[in-house]
């Protein structure tokens, strides 16, 4: 490997970095550049005094803004001829049953844009009508005299048969169109899903692409002698894989974060934990036992994404969240965002008030020492913009901050209920690992009101998205669902399917520079009961026998639904492998004992919980082995801040990780 690996998460408010080159670890965080993601690369990577040669892996925002922005690519949509209003009429699930005034996500392809092509093929792959090429020379040029730079191509049962999308692929690329075949992006049944996933590809491409291949030049200039992306399914890819197929790295940033937390935990023997990254502009959560769980069903803006992807959910609270009071009166924070620029009030140029100003009120937050001192934050601004908030509530600067907290937390507490409780999971057996700048201030609380066991806060929690990009794995997932005879399982043909994955695996490895050798490869399988709408993906135990390739979906069902019947017909739905290059993982530095010895706050200073008390204020990297903080405390350290209320300790173990719990536990 390289002498360096540098992880970079460019998010919503400020830059992350991370690079270590096996025994050396050099963090740095900064402003975003919004005007032009990739400008302050070389200067980033000059900050941390990086010689060329490296490895750089980035996080990348791109796909998911263009999505939620509704600001990508005008798209296309060619189905089967009188099918090609799949992606308007979708499924008819209401998620809110009971709104009298719901509206649908507005669609990604306009009715007019939506095309057919004769042909068809069957549900067991044979090809009942030829490709009719000149209905697909209609529908080009049709989609050429619109203007159209991006088209997705889903027929009938491509993912057993794709030799027609591939010709119309190829007529269309011909043309000089942008073409995005389902066959290529989701070979798996569900026409909606597969289409939706192909559109959602389409449509964030252009602007993805461009940045990612900005992204790869710009890099390689700095001195990376390779550069890769990281992927929602916390894998790290090549650029030009991912410029394929951008909806792969929808969730890009957060899994790095959840990555990085999911090693934490098992650092300090936590098996069971909730991920909590708190950045500028939103708050990332996750389930991790073990490992932070794979999941393909994610809906985004109303479009569901059925690529393999970290099971994250992620609300708009974040320290830059704006906090306003809407026409009942009621406060609202959240989902509105201040960013990188103009920032919260407190930055210097911004006026709205956001929960970094709220904290900054409430004293939580050290004006002097953000940022490791390099930003002085401008507290007067700050009272200023939250006092304007409390006007409109009818109380003072303080209680509206005190509010705007209050709000805040309960969007996160939910966010957390959602990957714990709402699952089946008793918070209670749960730890918080809680990072990301604005993290430490707020995980306590949460803590406290979910009755989890503790917060642990790893080191340096505020560069902890870009630790995981240096500590993810090469992964590629491969899938094909199974032609359907209605005869059971058809072991030869899952055989022959698992074949394939592992040749397309092989070649994608290559790609990368990799062989099979170097890689771990997990075949995994989508099971059901005959007669059930959904599957389980279980790991493949068995290409042998029926009976005992079913033994983990018996187990699965099991756990996830309290009941399983072994005499009841089992269906193989999907096919799955995940080709894994395991990377060098980074390990912290012991610290030193403390030996009895107790901590030296630099200062101590007033904080407001339900009134104002003083409180130490400490400095982390002071911090040894066995240290312990009584609250009510403030930890500040270079890139993040935690606050350990009345009523908790904060215990500094070997490898540097704080762990806080209520006192007495």
């Amino acid at each position: 490997m390289q002498k360096w690996v540098v992880g970079i998460d460019v998010g919503g408010t400020f830059t992350d970095l991370c690079a270590w080159d096996g025994e050396v670890l050099r963090r740095a965080k900064t402003l975003t550049t919004p005007d032009d993601l990739t400008r302050g690369v070389a200067d980033w990577l000059a900050m941390l005094g990086i010689e060329p040669g490296f490895l750089l892996v980035a996080g990348s925002t791109v796909a998911t803004n263009t999505l939620l922005e509704r600001n990508g690519a005008r798209v296309a949509y060619i189905g089967t001829h009188g099918f090609e209003d799949v992606p308007l009429i979708g499924r008819q699930n209401r998620p809110k049953l009971y709104d009298l005034h719901v509206r649908k996500p507005r669609p990604l392809v306009g009715a007019g844009d939506c095309f057919g092509v004769k042909e068809r093929v069957g549900p067991t792959g044979e090809v009942i009508a030829g490709l009719d090429e000149g209905s697909v020379r209609e529908a080009i040029a049709a989609i050429r005299g619109r203007g159209i730079e991006s088209v997705a191509v889903c027929l009938l049962f491509s993912f057993l048969n794709p030799a027609h999308e591939e010709r119309v692929a190829a007529i269309a690329e011909a043309a000089g169109l942008g073409v995005h075949c389902s066959s290529r992006i989701l070979p798996e049944f569900r026409e909606f899903e597969r289409a939706a996933t192909t559109i959602v590809n389409a449509y964030v491409a252009p602007q993805t692409g461009a940045y990612l291949q900005k992204l790869a030049v710009t890099g390689r200039a700095a001195g990376a002698a390779d550069v890769r992306v990281m992927q929602s399914n916390g894998g790290q890819a090549s650029p030009d894989e991912m410029a394929a197929q951008p909806v792969r790295t929808i969730l890009s940033g957060p899994a790095g974060g959840a990555i990085a937390a999911a090693y934490a935990a098992n650092l300090v023997g936590v098996r069971r934990a909730l991920t909590y990254d708190m950045g500028g502009t939103s708050t990332d959560v996750a389930l991790c036992d073990g490992n932070v769980a794979l999941t393909n069903e994610t809906v985004i803006d109303g479009w569901p994404v059925r690529v393999s992807q970290l099971e994250i959910h992620t609300v708009g609270q974040g320290g830059g969240s704006i906090a306003s009071v809407d026409a009942g009166g009621a406060l609202q924070v959240g989902p509105r965002s201040a960013g990188a620029v103009p920032g919260p009030a407190c930055y210097g140029r911004g006026d709205e008030a956001t929960v970094t100003d709220a904290n900054l009120v409430l004293g939580r937050l050290q004006a002097d020492h953000f940022l490791g001192g390099r930003m002085r934050l401008d507290s007067d601004r700050a009272v200023r913009a939250v006092e304007r908030v409390g006007v409109r509530l009818g109380c003072s600067a303080v209680e509206a901050a005190k509010a705007i907290v209050a709000v805040a937390n309960a969007g996160m507490e939910h966010a957390l209920q959602v990957v714990s409780s709402r699952r089946g999971i008793d918070p209670a057996e749960c730890w918080l690992v809680s990072f990301g700048g604005a993290g430490g201030l707020h995980a306590a609380a949460l803590a406290e009101a979910m009755n989890l066991q503790g917060v642990i806060v790893p080191p340096d929690p505020g560069i902890l998205s870009a630790t995981g990009m240096v500590l993810a794995d090469v992964v590629n997932d491969y899938s094909v669902s199974l032609a359907r005879t209605g005869e059971g399982i058809d072991l030869a043909g899952l055989r022959s399917s698992f074949g394939r994955l592992m040749d397309r695996a092989a070649e994608g490895l290559f790609r990368d520079g990799f062989d099979l050798d170097d890689a771990e490869c997990e075949r995994m399988i989508d099971l059901r009961y005959r007669g059930q709408a959904y599957e389980l993906t279980v790991p493949l135990e068995s290409l042998t026998d029926v009976g005992l390739l079913a033994v983990p979906f018996h187990r699965a069902h099991r756990e996830r639904y309290g009941t399983a019947d072994e005499l009841l017909p089992v269906e193989a739905v999907t096919a799955r492998v995940r080709a894994v290059v395991r990377t060098e993982k980074m390990r912290p530095a012991r610290l030193g004992e403390a030996g009895g010895q107790r901590a030296a706050p630099i200062r101590s200073g007033s904080i407001v919980f339900e009134g104002a008390v003083s409180a130490g204020v400490f400095e982390r990297a002071t911090l040894l082995a066995g240290h312990v903080i009584d609250g009510p405390a403030v930890i500040v350290e270079a890139h993040a801040t935690t606050l350990v209320p009345p009523g908790w300790i904060s215990r500094i173990e070997q490898l540097g990780h704080l762990r806080m719990m209520r006192a007495g536990k």
